[in-house]
């Protein structure tokens, strides 16, 4: 899943307003330059990154304006989404401090430099929420010390192997220390868990109002029951209810609030950042996708592992086509999230399954100003025929789709626990290519049964490859980008795939990619079926990695946009 912010120096365009409102800063942004092409990626850069090269690092992000038609809204739901756009924009000043407990401070006195150096750096810290540059492992350029790996959630010294013997050492604390919804603090020699709703409560209270006042507002029953149950979550730090309420939402308003990803602790893959998507649905464009859903278990009994690893979940699973009005948190850092498979508690997902939301414009936004650019330029010319932004949105809904199949479960030490909590911070760097790759081995399937027209065959194999080569551009410090460098080098390795070095550009094997999906989709699930972390790791440190023909590519790319920094005209940001 999912990401962006933004203040007041054109250097940091829009990219600075959500920040700066978390600090107490403006929430408007003056309208926002033309970026020019963007430097040679291959340019050196240390841990004190030059204004100039910061400059133009901004500049890779290319402002977009995200509009939603809000015109057929009737007086109530406006209403309604005013109030849910002020409690979204709550949730960045919980997620400033989750991303670095210190970016507040840092942040205030970053501002203080009004020189063009000063700006550079103020613009870039904004981009990616923090001094560490997200797109390059995390390497300072606002701050002299490593980035840590639990982020905001822990002390900055503890290490796994102090969190791992503690909890041994006082297992009647170990389920609060671990729960996903808990600061880690020392006070003294011990670690004590705070619960999100005492730890954040100056920003989830005024948020939890916001939401109850919007629910009076509503005529939307289901809205209404939602609201009400995610404003008493934010006090008691229990979701579950609120999850099942989540999953009810159908209207033409829609919000996704609270602590959902766990990308950010990369300690232990535990802790949950806070986040938000306000949305307009489209229902006649979700409708046309409903029938996916009800092939959820026909995708699942098809998937090339034994069926005893295959699971059973809830069948609801809908789908909805929604237009983003604004977005906060977790999901607006660097790079910005087209869509997402929520909840993640499985006990959810096991009694109604799990909701797929595409964010419709934004899914357009990044086909036109990335995907087609990178593919014209490192696609052999043949296959560009085949690039097809209908495949790229149907490959966006089974990813997302694919999130809900696979192993759930696995037993470690006799008892039953998540997939997820087993390969612990590991987890989100497999399950992203797995439901990548997942999601194209099912979309061949549906082919295969006639859901979808013989012809998207070869349209849906080259724009999937295509989509590798942009997300692999987000680095691979980042799951999402590691996930793609390791389906690159994997297919590269099957010769599925070949790189011409005089050239720079990859041809693809059309017969032989689709046997190399095969052998991917069955590979990690039964990775993820035995909860083996180790092999897990070894796969990600031998595939996961920017291999020579991945750099030669992504080098070839200077000027295309590594991402978008979206804008939000309805929700007063130009």
């Amino acid at each position: 899943m999912r990401f962006l912010r933004r203040c007041t120096s054109l250097l940091a365009v829009s990219s600075t307003v959500v920040l700066a409102a978390a600090c107490g800063g403006s929430s408007r942004a003056p309208a926002p330059p033309t970026p020019p092409p963007a430097p040679d990626a291959s340019a050196p850069v240390d841990g004190a990154v030059t204004a100039p090269s910061l400059a133009e690092r901004v500049k890779q992000f290319a402002p977009v304006r995200l509009m939603a038609d809000v015109s057929k809204l009737p007086p109530s739901e406006k209403a309604a989404l005013e109030k849910l756009v002020a409690a979204a924009k709550l949730m960045d000043s919980i997620f400033t401090r989750q991303a670095y407990r210190g970016n507040v401070e840092l942040r205030a006195s970053l501002a203080s430099d009004t020189s063009p150096d000063g700006k550079a750096k103020l613009g870039y810290f904004d981009l990616m929420r923090g001094p560490w540059d997200r797109q390059d492992h995390f390497k300072p350029f606002a701050i002299e010390r490593e980035h840590p790996k639990g982020a905001g959630f822990y002390p900055e010294d503890l290490t796994v192997e102090d969190f791992k013997a503690y909890v041994s050492a006082h297992p009647a604390e170990k389920a609060k220390l671990e729960d996903e919804r808990t600061v880690v603090e020392r006070n003294g020699d011990k670690l004590v868990a705070v619960p999100y709703s005492t730890a954040y409560a100056e920003w989830l209270k005024p948020a939890a109002a916001l939401l109850l006042e919007a629910a009076k507002l509503t005529s939307d029953k289901n809205l209404k029951t939602f609201l009400t149950a995610r404003a008493a979550a934010f006090a008691s730090n229990d979701y579950y209810a609120s999850d099942k309420a989540w999953m009810d939402l159908d209207g033409s308003v829609e919000i996704t609030i609270g602590p959902y990803e766990t990308y950010e602790d990369e300690l232990l893959g535990l802790k949950a950042s806070y986040e938000s998507f306000v949305t307009v649905a489209d229902p006649a464009a979700s409708e046309k996708l409903a029938k996916y859903k009800k092939l959820l278990p026909a995708m699942e009994a098809h998937l090339p592992i034994p069926k005893e690893l295959q699971t059973k979940r809830g069948g609801a699973s809908p789908i909805r086509v929604v237009d983003l009005v604004y977005s906060s948190g977790d999901a607006r850092k660097s790079v910005q999230t087209i869509a997402f498979n929520l909840p993640n508690d499985e006990r959810v997902r096991k009694e109604k399954g799990a909701k797929k939301v595409l964010l419709r414009n934004l899914i357009e936004k990044k086909f036109d100003v990335i995907m087609q650019p990178i593919a014209q330029r490192v696609l052999a010319p043949g296959q560009l025929k085949n690039l097809s932004a209908d495949a790229f949105f149907h490959e966006v809904l089974f990813h997302e789709l694919s999130h809900s199949l696979g192993p759930a479960f696995v037993t470690v030490g006799g008892k039953k626990v998540e997939v997820r909590a087993a390969l612990g911070e590991s987890h989100a760097a497999i399950e992203e290519p797995k439901a990548d790759v997942m999601g194209v081995y099912n979309l061949l399937y549906m082919i295969e049964r006639g859901e979808l027209p013989k012809d998207m065959h070869d349209k849906i194999l080259v724009s999937y490859f295509a989509g590798l080569l942009r997300g692999v551009r987000f680095g691979v410090a980042e799951a999402h980008g590691q996930g793609n460098a390791l389906q690159i080098n994997r297919y590269l390795e099957d010769k599925a795939v070949t790189f011409d070095e005089p050239t720079g550009r990859f041809s693809i094997d059309l017969p032989k990619l689709e046997e190399s999906v095969t052998k991917l989709v069955r590979d990690i699930c039964m990775l993820q079926a035995a909860g083996d972390k180790a092999s897990v790791d070894g796969m990600l440190a031998k595939y996961g990695v920017e291999s020579p023909p991945i750099a030669r590519a992504t080098t070839a790319l200077t000027g295309i946009p590594v991402d978008v920094a979206p804008v939000y005209p309805i929700a007063g940001e130009y």
